[in-house]
């Protein structure tokens, strides 16, 4: 127990004083008792709070409330509920080991316990990278609050691995909002249905205001009362997310990687395509095909999903499209929707794989999902003030017009483009999903 003591600043600072009287005490010998009175007092206060602290630390306890998981990339509270069972107020210092992904070397906090009284304390995190994140002991530095001679370090909770998985928080934040009716304070936009559904489901009584075209004349004449066919969406279309694991997707944002970004926007568009009834897919590919996972609309294929997101990582080469093409022609025979999520910051780069886009286009129908060079938009806005800031920022609209271009270009090929910024990727994901159910894009 001896070995949990620690001596605080404050002691130091009373010893240091006591030795500066000691040296005027050459000038004024009339102190020099005076002097060893206050160190036998410091001394004998000393001893004291030993005692106290010693003996009223065994009578605090605490742990942390974390989840077997964490979101990536989302602000989560870490929740510590520390305890004083004892009748004297105590000052406490919260001391957790954490994970070393967070970089953090600071106490959790500081509080002054009243006597029975339980706290808790928050602390935020944000994981920014996948994998297991293992956090240590917790500790408490106990110290009397009359005194604080002395702390005490208590070891109050035991080590827990956990697991940082791609964003869950977005996925249900965002699933609720694609079928509420607020969906529009998150950015979800209401699509204009064209024509009506298309999909046969029963025969049932006419009622007023249905459409006459819908009147069903044999199921009629048999119940000698007007009866309809009733329709509803398209169900069961394939969808599949394929993810770009190339160098171009290690671009940082915000702390998060581009390939982290697609990563989390996957999730979420996979659970809302299983909400509506279709069957989502998963491909992950660099130089070659990494993952292929059948779409289908089981239960399970989310939670499938979300195990084959957490262990994707970047090999930092060069996407090969003409692979993916040639996979694609092979694994996929029904028409689907591919929603490709890559990274061009080069016209020749694009224009290299245009022709495989276009004849992916042909049998499925393809929305290549873009990102926008945030640091770079900034960079075009800059007051030029010196020659160096004028070529900075005519080489940014430069690469700002490239990018342009290469969405034009995709565009003009009948592809669907997604150009957006790494932070509001779920949301133009969503709408642009929405809008090909609304519109019947086949």
């Amino acid at each position: 127990m001896i070995k949990s003591l620690y001596l605080t600043t404050k002691l130091y600072v009373l010893l240091g004083s006591i030795i500066m009287a000691f040296i005027l005490c050459v000038f004024v010998p009339q102190g020099y008792y005076f002097i060893w009175g206050i160190l036998v007092l410091l001394w004998v206060v000393f001893l004291y709070d030993i005692y106290f602290v010693l003996k009223n630390s065994k009578t605090l306890s605490g742990y942390r409330l974390i989840g077997q998981q964490l979101s990536l990339g989302d602000r989560q509270d870490i929740e510590y509920v520390i305890k004083n069972t004892c009748s004297k107020d105590l000052d406490v210092d919260i001391i957790d080991e954490l994970p070393v992904q967070f970089q953090h070397r600071e106490m959790i906090g500081s509080i002054h316990l009243k006597a029975l009284e339980t706290r808790n304390v928050i602390h935020e995190v944000v994981p920014l990278s996948r994998g297991v994140y293992s956090y240590g002991h917790l500790f408490l530095m106990v110290s009397s609050s009359r005194f604080g001679l002395v702390k005490v370090r208590v070891k109050v909770d035991e080590p827990v691995d956990v697991r940082v998985l791609p964003s869950i928080i977005q996925m249900k934040k965002y699933a609720m909002s694609a079928f509420d009716k607020t969906a529009h304070k998150l950015g979800v936009r209401k699509v204009r249905r064209v024509g009506e559904n298309d999909e046969f489901e029963h025969i049932r009584n006419y009622a007023i205001g249905d459409n006459i075209k819908s009147i069903n004349w044999k199921a009629t004449s048999r119940r000698n009362d007007l009866m309809v066919n009733q329709f509803q969406d398209t169900r069961s279309q394939m969808v599949y997310c394929i993810v770009d694991k190339g160098r171009s997707m290690e671009m940082p944002f915000n702390g998060l990687t581009l390939l982290d970004y697609a990563i989390n926007s996957t999730l979420v568009i996979s659970n809302i395509v299983l909400q509506k009834y279709d069957k989502i897919g998963l491909m992950t590919f660099s130089n070659k095909m990494d993952n292929v996972l059948t779409s289908e609309s089981s239960p399970k294929q989310l939670e499938t999903i979300m195990q084959l997101l957490y262990a994707q990582e970047t090999e930092f080469k060069e996407a090969d499209f003409q692979f993916l093409y040639y996979t694609i022609r092979k694994k996929i025979s029904k028409r689907s929707i591919l929603i490709l999520f890559t990274n061009f910051e080069d016209k020749y780069d694009m224009e290299r794989n245009l022709y495989y886009f276009k004849k992916l286009n042909v049998y499925h129908l393809l929305v290549i999902v873009t990102f926008v060079n945030t640091e770079i938009e900034k960079a075009s806005e800059v007051n030029a003030r010196e020659k160096s800031d004028i070529y900075h920022k005519v080489i940014a609209q430069s690469a700002i017009l490239d990018k342009e271009n290469i969405v034009k270009e995709l565009t003009n090929a009948g592809i669907q483009v997604i150009l957006t910024s790494p932070e509001n990727l779920s949301i133009n994901v969503i709408n642009k999903y929405l809008e090909i159910k609304a519109k019947r894009m086949r």
